[in-house]
């Protein structure tokens, strides 16, 4: 690996289980940036399959890590432990991005100081990289209260592969919270982001989100509900929100899971989330 002094280096960590068979799109992604001066840092969790062979393969453009299989969460903050550029940014391993993502974000980055970071939209794609359809971002700016009052939803856009961050700022506010797992992992750590700094979108479609039948995403409805659950537990114990805020935000959060049991016509479950709206805040 090659480090370019005149340029700001960007620590790229991908973290993977088991998805051999999606890394070269990935890394090769990575590795043909139009922005030459990044570091890969591929953290392989425990994995059963050839993906540690394949990363190897890629020689000394792509440093390696192995750990025992501990989580995403786990393996991000293993690869920011190694990390030395001046910015860092995440992509899972069955993602792509495209050419110039890392061009765009950094040139913006660097020309506004008061954001610390900048996402983009997505193409969501189908396991042969055909487009599903896009997803633009909608956040900016300062979007602390806007985890508080869409729960729900993903306020960074498919952050942990979308996401240029200033390095400064993820050592400011922690790594990734390694006893949250599922949907709620990404949301916690971006909310903390959000606290301490601006946010922004670059207007373009910068990454091909994969979705097919091992995506970590496809989870089961009550583990994702328990997963954003957690997390907004999180944020109000963190924070100095008031009372109804806490209440109005604990309510928008299972009228969401409401709408999703109804859909599907799960209508026993339905009216459980409703109950749960309505119980004390937090449980």
């Amino acid at each position: 690996m090659t480090i370019n002094c005149g340029k700001s280096l960007v620590s790229v960590v991908i973290p993977n289980y088991n998805y051999a068979h999606y890394m070269s799109d990935c890394i090769n992604s990575i590795l043909t940036q139009s922005y030459p001066n990044i570091e890969v840092i591929f953290v392989d969790d425990g994995s059963t399959d050839d993906s540690v062979l394949i990363a190897k393969s890629f020689s000394e453009r792509v440093k390696v890590i192995v750990q025992d299989h501990k989580g995403v969460n786990a393996a991000r903050n293993l690869g920011i432990s190694h990390a030395i550029g001046k910015y860092i940014a995440f992509c899972d391993s069955d993602d792509v991005w495209l050419p110039d993502k890392i061009e765009r974000q950094l040139d913006y980055l660097e020309k506004n100081p008061a954001v610390g970071l900048v996402y983009s939209g997505i193409s969501l794609v189908d396991e042969n990289l055909q487009l599903i359809r896009n997803q633009e971002g909608r956040y900016s700016g300062d979007c602390s209260r806007d985890f508080l009052l869409h729960p729900s939803q993903a306020i960074v856009l498919l952050g942990a592969s979308t996401a240029l961050i200033r390095k400064e700022i993820v050592t400011l506010i922690g790594n990734f919270d390694e006893t949250l797992s599922g949907p709620g992992e990404d949301w916690d750590f971006f909310r903390r982001i959000s606290q301490n700094t601006f946010i922004d979108f670059i207007d373009k479609y910068l990454v091909l989100y994969r979705q097919h039948t091992k995506s970590a995403s496809r989870v089961s409805v009550e583990k994702y509900f328990e997963g954003n659950r957690r997390a907004v537990r999180n944020m109000y114990r963190q924070s100095d929100h008031n009372f109804l805020e806490r209440r109005y935000s604990w309510m928008v959060l299972h009228w969401s899971f409401f709408k999703t049991e109804l859909k599907s016509k799960r209508f026993s479950p339905a009216v459980r989330q409703i109950a749960k709206a309505l119980s004390p805040i937090g449980r």
